[in-house]
């Protein structure tokens, strides 16, 4: 006799939910360095602006990690 496992959606969910909110940051925080080391290529006096940049960074990482926070929010 097989018995059939029942799936848990829940896990699904949050797994989804993991994926999918670190899929935006990861972007924005390329995008952001990408657009960095290209002012710095053509500009080198505008490396004084990396705080600046780590602060952008920060910003799009907090997205990241709200998607991970609200995992256990979801019941």
């Amino acid at each position: 006799m097989i018995i059939a496992e029942t799936v848990n959606t829940v896990v699904i969910a949050k797994g989804l939910m993991i994926g999918g909110g670190f899929i935006g940051p990861a972007i924005g925080i390329g995008i952001i360095g990408g657009n960095y080391l290209s002012a710095v290529g053509r500009n080198p006096e505008a490396s004084k602006f990396l705080g600046q940049a780590l602060i952008f960074v920060a910003i799009v990482e907090l997205f990241g990690l709200l998607a991970f926070a609200s995992t256990f929010i979801v019941k």
